[in-house]
């Protein structure tokens, strides 16, 4: 079995760059000029580092979330929309296992995404050192991921419903930040997703983190990845 699901890793990674990856490459690249290019602009062709790295967290988050949406979009709900689980799992591979290793695929392919842009925004702006910028991307496709991956396993039209969760999750934790009670309670239940916009500056300027937000937002998808493993586990992919 587990050759089996090794050999899946070549059809996990052409359909990663068939149904997302060329989206990817395409989308952040046209989000990378609207956002970039009159920043640009406006600073002229003498750009510093210290500039160059405000244009980056300015452009990152619509960026990142919208290719992390993109990449996100149909890990498990494409296949049992269109019926492709039955030729994957015509050999007896596990299911469970088989979506963790796309999922990690997929994750990979993201970061080599955006690895690429950062080297076009090298050439076209200037050279910033990409690793604090690919560990931001890495730190939104995750605290996405799970939550995302679990949603799949239970929905076929997962997108609108992941859009919902983000969108309400902020939502909630911006009106109901200084509340008691069953606000508080719900506040706490949902994902605490509000806590990614901080995360950026704090990535970019100080090279650090607050450790205790990043092990909320990854504990909190985790949990939602498992829950979605045990999903696939016990209930039929059809």
């Amino acid at each position: 079995m587990r050759s089996n699901l090794t050999r899946y890793s070549y059809w996990h990674l052409r359909d990663f760059i068939r149904e997302r990856g060329i989206a990817l490459i395409i989308v952040s690249t046209l989000l990378g000029l609207l956002f970039v290019g009159p920043m640009k602009a406006m600073l002229g062709s003498n750009i510093d580092e210290v500039s160059a790295k405000r244009i980056l967290i300015m452009a990152m988050p619509q960026i990142v979330f919208i290719c992390a949406f993109i990449a996100l979009n149909g890990l498990i709900s494409t296949d049992r929309k269109f019926g492709y689980y039955r030729f994957l799992f015509s050999k007896p591979v596990s299911i469970p296992a088989y979506y963790a290793q796309y999922f990690v695929v997929s994750f990979a392919g993201f970061i080599a995404v955006f690895a690429s842009l950062f080297g076009l925004f090298a050439i076209v702006v200037r050279p910033v050192n990409p690793i604090p910028a690919l560990t931001y991307c890495a730190l939104v496709y995750l605290s996405l991921g799970g939550i995302a991956f679990l949603i799949s396993t239970l929905f076929r039209n997962d997108w609108p419903i992941l859009a919902g969760v983000y969108g309400g999750a902020v939502l909630v934790n911006a009106l109901w930040a200084q509340y008691t009670g069953w606000r508080m309670v719900i506040r706490n239940a949902v994902p605490p997703l509000q806590k990614l916009s901080p995360a950026l500056n704090d990535i970019m300027n100080l090279g650090t983190v607050d450790t205790r937000a990043v092990a909320w937002l990854l504990g909190y998808s985790a949990a939602c990845f498992i829950a979605g493993l045990i999903v696939l586990h016990r209930r039929p992919i059809g």
